[in-house]
């Protein structure tokens, strides 16, 4: 129990706002707390800065303060990769002063409900634990936290110190406490987002979560404008269409709505559907233009203003006054009417933690304990006469291990790996053992009181390597069982196939 409250005290003082805003490299996702994110924005023009160390890109002029941007990519030993729509810039509060953080892209805003903090497994490869804080779950996710101070060290900054007696006045912005309170009066925050070809802002204090659209239920007697409900770890809520309230007009192209913006609503939630998250920033006062005077006047009270952006114009909206107070109460009453009771929603139910991955279309699962890790699909080396399942071996920090097809092993059709195909490591009959898998949805928790027996037969016929099955609202979860994967003659084939670096130089480390 004292291992425990040491670890959710960690998290609290990690994510003291309890919400992170969640960014990706590399397909992993990771966290920083939502109160050291000054904004999120496109990735503008960085001028280099001579003599900089390598992982700076250069700098960027934040409406006149000028901050210096670190190469995400560079700085955590990534390959380096190419910018696309999705890259971003995160300006966050450094001790040494405001500082960008270019990644991959950004995902969502979430809050953290279970504050315990897990060990950083070896899945996140190729980034040095240095930088690494542990882990949280948020629903079925795992979230890495990114130590902030460690992204640099004192001999970095003695550098940035050199670089501006050379001449570079102001070139990393302000410096401690001052840039922090400079930075926290430097305007309200917005989440801006695109529906159609017209962007939208939305206060972020508005703002519970900013998460992917999950599977969405239909529901009788709604506003045309309410798309139906959706369920977020156990809470039901009513979710909104903005683009049918507003009558926007969305273009001869289909829209791509994939995100949702969770809002409060009284003593409920609601959620906003939206095309794309664009960015987070921060907006002053003396930016915000007034609605204008052509706009009908139910039209102006939606607005609190116009903001006015390098090639777009953004309208700032509070969603709450935009439902009329009918459809107020019906909404609310969606989500209360149809959520969990609060004597279920505090009860403790015994769970299962499960590693959940997809063979085509069906989900299987692995209890946590049993997956050591989970890798890229890398470097994997025939092996002559080995097992028609077994794509050969593959060399993971000197250790030498079979590879497993878990698609042939079950069947299936063999398919090309690709970018979000994973390997996950783990131990049958004592031999550890890669499985390959198409997809790995990470780590979550599912209530034991949702198994149930096996079927007669599944969409793949591998019936007798299955455990148990966890029916949820959405769909299946095979619970495979690891000791039925291989018979007593296959396992003694794979152990011959183990070893180490100096007894078998079979491939290079993944």
């Amino acid at each position: 129990m004292a291992a425990e409250s040491t670890q959710a005290l960690l998290a609290t003082e990690l994510v003291p706002s309890g919400q992170l805003v969640t960014f990706t490299l590399d397909n992993v996702e990771f966290g920083l707390d939502i109160d050291r994110v000054q904004e999120i924005t496109h990735r503008t023009d960085v001028t280099p800065v001579p003599g900089s160390p390598s992982f700076i890109l250069g700098v960027i002029n934040l409406r006149g303060l000028i901050i210096p941007v670190i190469d995400s990519r560079i700085r955590f030993h990534l390959a380096p990769q190419e910018t696309t729509t999705k890259t971003r810039i995160i300006v966050m509060r450094l001790g040494s002063g405001p500082t960008g953080l270019q990644v991959d892209s950004v995902a969502e805003v979430v809050r953290l409900e279970d504050h315990t903090i897990r060990e950083t497994p070896p899945l996140v490869a190729g980034i040095r634990a240095e930088y690494l804080a542990g882990m949280v779950t948020v629903g079925t996710r795992l979230i890495t936290l990114i130590h902030l101070e460690k992204l640099l060290d004192s001999t970095e900054l003695t550098r940035r110190a050199e670089l501006e007696e050379l001449g570079i006045t102001g070139t990393f912005g302000g410096a401690g406490d001052e840039a922090d309170e400079e930075i926290e009066e430097d305007g309200r925050p917005f989440v801006t987002f695109r529906l159609g070809s017209e962007s939208f802002g939305i206060s972020l204090h508005e703002v519970e979560e900013i998460v992917e659209l999950p599977s969405v239920t239909k529901v009788p007697d709604a506003p045309d404008y309410v798309l139906g409900v959706i369920c977020l770890r156990d809470q039901v809520m009513p979710l909104v269409d903005l683009s049918e309230i507003m009558s926007i007009q969305q273009g001869d192209s289909e829209r791509k709505r994939d995100m949702v913006v969770l809002l409060s609503f009284g003593s409920a939630k609601i959620g906003v559907v939206v095309d794309e998250i664009q960015e987070i920033l921060r907006v002053q006062d003396d930016q915000v233009l007034p609605p204008p005077q052509t706009l009908s006047e139910a039209e102006r009270e939606h607005l609190e203003g116009i903001l006015l952006l390098p090639g777009r114009m953004v309208s700032l909206i509070n969603v709450l006054k935009i439902i009329t107070g009918d459809d107020q109460e019906k909404i609310a009453a969606m989500g209360q009417g149809l959520g969990l009771n609060d004597t279920r929603a505090q009860e403790t139910v015994p769970s299962l933690e499960l590693v959940v991955f997809h063979l085509g279309p069906e989900s299987y699962g692995l209890r946590l304990h049993e997956v050591r890790e989970i890798i890229m699909v890398g470097q994997i080396t025939p092996v002559p006469r080995a097992p028609h399942f077994v794509d050969g071996v593959l060399n993971l920090r000197g250790e030498v291990m079979p590879v497993v097809d878990l698609r042939t092993r079950f069947g299936l059709e063999r398919v090309e790996a690709t970018t979000i195909s994973r390997i996950l490591i783990t131990s049958i009959g004592g031999v550890f053992t890669g499985l390959v898998v198409d997809a790995v949805d990470e780590v979550r928790p599912v209530d034991l009181h949702r198994f149930g027996p096996p079927p007669a037969v599944t969409a793949v016929g591998a019936n007798r390597y299955i455990e148990k099955v966890a029916r949820l609202d959405n769909g299946m979860i095979f619970l495979l069982e690891l000791k039925q994967l291989l018979t007593d003659g296959e396992t003694e084939q794979l152990q011959g196939l183990q070893g180490r670096r100096g007894a078998a130089n079979r491939t290079g480390e993944p």
